[in-house]
């Protein structure tokens, strides 16, 4: 064997394995729910521009702290065009302006309580983000588990036309009892499908926010809500302290109280100061005679706008304005908070009492009443529609079994968003 043909051999098996291999690395993996909020958040082109937002005001802060650039004055003048060709005058000068009563350091206040708005801002734009996509994954989730409870029905439907068959072929049945367990079927495989067209855009709109392709989506199972104890006022006081959406209010009530601040300083004009040196040439003539003299002064310059018809009113209206309505704004956002924590505390508690029913026996014991019903049928002991109403009975209540558990799950969702927190440990 040539080394040639020992080169080709090498790089088909490789091929070969790696074909084999390509399937298992391009399957997708379930992600939990927090990955899924995790991989939303960093590919969310609103929140990388909030963060540039928030960037851009942080260094406009630093750059509204600086002083203004110091002013170089020349002049120069000659006698040349009038008639006295010895006289000359030079003149340099440095001028720089003084800000007074702190209006530098209260301009770069009100700029970085901006920065603080526009990060609070971005911290909220993340919370309702975070909201629905674990809103979006959870129906995701749910829809699933619902396709799981189809295909048992199909299942189950599949044996109910097996036995109907079965009792047919043997004379106990007419064959519109046969024909009834094959429509129930078919209306089961449609269910299978419904709930499948369901899932496109759920998966479309999931993928879309994770930045993933469409075949890459995949929820695992959430866990059930780990149960707490915080009381609704507990609650209410730690949304008080932690919504974003509030504390970038109170940022922006102290930007406005700083505005007010500055603007009863803007009422005192700033100080221009400045250092000049001057050279001066003269030519003194008397009686026939004419003596030239040098000259070299240096001074100090000061001017200052006079306050006669301008005392910055206008703008201490508009900064105190601003101050109530930020005021206002933070108190109706209170109360919001307030009504946002109290409905959703409520919409918990009936769902947990809702979801309290249905594991009190009842799942287990529907299960039960289709297994007896169906060996009753097959024994000859009752009719295809006493069946067929207890097939429905079992998908309705553990559909709605499904349902309940996707309350409370949701139910959670929303208090954790009105509260800004974690409440269960983000085990989802």
């Amino acid at each position: 064997m040539t080394r040639s043909t020992q080169s080709r051999g090498i790089v088909l098996a490789l091929l070969l394995s790696a074909s084999f291999c390509l399937p298992v690395f391009a399957e997708s993996v379930p992600r939990t729910i927090n990955e899924i909020v995790v991989l939303a958040l960093k590919h969310n082109a609103e929140l990388a521009a909030l963060d540039k937002e928030a960037e851009a005001k942080h260094s406009l802060a630093i750059q509204a702290g600086r002083r203004s650039n110091p002013i170089l004055e020349f002049q120069g003048s000659t006698g040349s065009l009038s008639g006295s060709p010895d006289e000359q005058a030079v003149s340099l000068g440095v001028n720089q302006e003084f800000s007074l009563n702190d209006k530098l350091q209260l301009r770069r206040e009100v700029v970085e309580r901006e920065a603080e708005v526009a990060q609070r801002q971005r911290e909220n734009a993340a919370r309702l983000l975070k909201d629905e996509i674990t809103t979006l994954a959870l129906e995701y989730s749910l829809t699933a588990k619902r396709q799981e409870l189809a295909a048992e029905v199909v299942k189950l439907s599949r044996d109910l036309v097996a036995i109907a068959g079965e009792r047919f072929t043997a004379g106990d049945i007419p064959e519109l009892d046969l024909n009834i367990t094959k429509v129930e079927l078919a209306r089961a495989e449609n269910r299978v499908l419904e709930i499948e067209r369901e899932r496109i855009p759920l998966r479309i709109k999931i993928a879309s926010l994770c930045g993933l392709k469409e075949s890459e989506v995949m929820v695992s199972e959430p866990q059930a809500p780990a149960k707490f104890s915080h009381g609704r006022e507990a609650l209410v006081t730690q949304a008080l302290s932690s919504r974003p959406d509030l504390l970038a209010l109170v940022c922006e009530r102290d930007r406005a109280a700083t505005e007010t601040r500055l603007a009863a300083a803007e009422a005192l004009p700033n100080l221009t100061a400045g250092l000049f040196v001057q050279w001066q040439r003269s030519a003194t003539e008397l009686g026939g005679m004419s003596s030239v003299g040098n000259d070299t002064q240096l001074g100090v310059r000061l001017s200052m706008p006079i306050p006669l018809f301008n005392r910055n009113s206008g703008g201490k209206a508009v900064a105190q304005a601003r101050q109530d309505a930020a005021g206002s704004h933070h108190l109706a956002l209170e109360r919001t908070i307030v009504a946002e924590v109290e409905s959703a505390y409520a919409g918990l508690s009936a769902s947990e009492k809702i979801l309290a029913l249905f594991e009190q026996g009842i799942i287990l014991q529907l299960a039960e009443n289709l297994k007896v019903t169906q060996e009753a049928y097959r024994l000859g002991e009752v009719g295809i529609l006493s069946v067929i109403d207890e097939q429905k009975k079992f998908f309705e209540v553990n559909d709605g079994y499904l349902s309940a558990q996707q309350s409370r799950r949701l139910a959670v969702t929303k208090l954790e968003t009105a509260v800004a927190s974690e409440l269960t440990g983000g085990g989802k």
